[in-house]
């Protein structure tokens, strides 16, 4: 699926498993628009990029740390995105994808699920 999560110990309260799950739906739509993009660009003539490009959202729970663990795609990829002396001009297709409005009410919607859980997890009985 494209998320890690850390745990550390405690196991799943309504929110956590609730805030789980919407890191795995963020993580799907991330991996949905960053395909968008790369076409919407034209940034793809064999269709490998768009293919082959996968992100891992993350967090570690011991470390209350959000990561992108992996942004995985072709050798390429970074070159297209940011541009180089011969391929002009960058396509800046993650900065594109980070800004799209779907991608940031998932971010929204995880952060909500985020701060629900942290707030449930301060009356916690240990």
């Amino acid at each position: 699926m494209g998320v890690t999560v850390t745990d550390s110990g405690g196991g799943l309260s309504a929110s956590k498993s609730a805030f789980i799950s919407q890191l795995g739906g963020t993580t799907r739509s991330l991996n949905a628009q960053i395909k968008k993009t790369i076409i919407q660009v034209k940034a793809v003539d064999t269709g490998r990029m768009k293919n082959n490009t996968k992100v891992k959202l993350g967090y570690d729970f011991a470390k209350d740390a959000f990561t992108i663990t992996t942004v995985n795609s072709t050798f390429y990829y970074v070159f297209v995105d940011k541009g180089t002396i011969h391929i002009k001009p960058p396509r800046d297709i993650t900065d594109k994808t980070l800004n799209k409005e779907v991608v940031q009410l998932s971010l929204d919607k995880l952060y909500d699920k985020w701060i629900d859980y942290m707030i449930d997890r301060q009356f916690e009985t240990n």
